[in-house]
């Protein structure tokens, strides 16, 4: 069962299965991730679940038709109701999706809409949707996936049975990284999980990628752009590709030097780079320390809502704050 590679994620899959056993589950779910493909992963599992022939308890057998035709995403009773990128659902979609869920199952069982991403749905999409689920079909299950930052509708939302994922504990993040990837030292893998907001999934894409080992790099230069009092030097290497990435580095790094000067060495991030944080915390003061990294969280913010901004000019506008301060010791 491809879920048990995410254990995290098996309460809410075993729940929402006997919950079905017993003809108890509510017809409206819609679960909140940090992660928002692990929506996709348990909505995914139990859709083949609902629909495979030979179920083995809470398994599904991954063999009989409903198993494959759910895989496809071909089953005649399972209905997807997505859009690409930067698109929302329209409401013909959902109106014509209605219309074939109120006649009868093809297969004579469960039907189910998958809606996976919340924010897709524009405010008419919610409205011709709430119509049908203030008294769903019989049989008939919304699954409806979202980050777990966003807003949901307040009326849709109290029409839901709600769930919500939170990343692993520390050390079960920490076990997954060492066992799902090549980075077997636990030191490091600790450093990746918690850069990573201990998203383990993320940290194993950056591993993969090869965008965490640019981390080093990055911090490399900030020291010594830190050590000549010249910050114009991280303007190339900040204004390239993964941009937003290495942002976030500066802001994990302030972070921590913001902890530094409070003793909290416990919740360090970057135990890596305690010098680099000595240095910084011995340079400048705990008030302009808050500023800067206030600004990059700005700035960091613009780079992801602002389409077609400048972000070479972004970034230097921040370097330039951190070049003419008055306020290092």
């Amino acid at each position: 069962m491809y879920i048990n590679q995410y254990p995290w994620l098996k309460k809410i899959y075993i729940e929402i299965i006997k919950n079905y056993k017993k003809n108890q589950l509510h017809n409206i779910i819609l679960i909140k991730s940090y992660n928002i493909h692990n929506t996709f992963t348990i909505i995914m599992e139990i859709s083949k679940w609902i629909f495979c022939t030979n179920k083995i308890g809470i398994r599904s057998c991954g063999k009989c038709t409903g198993c494959l035709l759910i895989v496809s995403k071909n089953h005649p009773d399972f209905y997807i109701l997505y859009q690409k990128k930067n698109t929302f659902i329209e409401v013909d979609i959902i109106k014509n999706t209605i219309k074939k869920i109120l006649n009868t199952s093809q297969q004579y069982g469960s039907k189910i809409i998958w809606i996976p991403s919340y924010k897709k749905l524009t405010i008419y999409g919610i409205n011709t949707l709430l119509k049908i689920i203030e008294e769903p079909p019989k049989d008939t299950f919304f699954f409806i996936g979202s980050s777990i930052n966003h807003n949901i509708h307040k009326t849709f939302s109290s029409r839901c049975l709600k769930y919500k994922i939170y990343p692993p504990r520390e050390n079960i993040g920490l076990a997954w990284i060492i066992k799902n990837t090549n980075i077997k030292k636990k030191k490091k893998s600790l450093i990746i999980l918690r850069n990573n907001n201990n998203n383990p999934e993320l940290s194993k894409k950056l591993i993969e990628n090869n965008i965490f080992s640019l981390r080093k790099y990055v911090l490399y230069n900030i020291r010594c752009a830190i050590i000549k009092n010249n910050y114009f030097i991280l303007l190339p290497i900040l204004s390239k590709k993964n941009i937003y990435i290495k942002i976030n580095w500066i802001i994990l790094l302030l972070l921590d030097v913001l902890k530094f000067k409070k003793n909290f060495f416990t919740f360090l991030i970057n135990i890596d780079q305690l010098q680099l944080i000595q240095e910084i915390s011995k340079k400048y003061t705990y008030n302009f320390i808050q500023i800067i990294l206030k600004s990059w969280i700005k700035c960091q913010n613009k780079l992801i809502h602002i389409q077609y901004i400048n972000q070479e000019l972004l970034i230097l506008q921040e370097l330039l704050k951190w070049e003419y301060n008055k306020h290092s010791k």
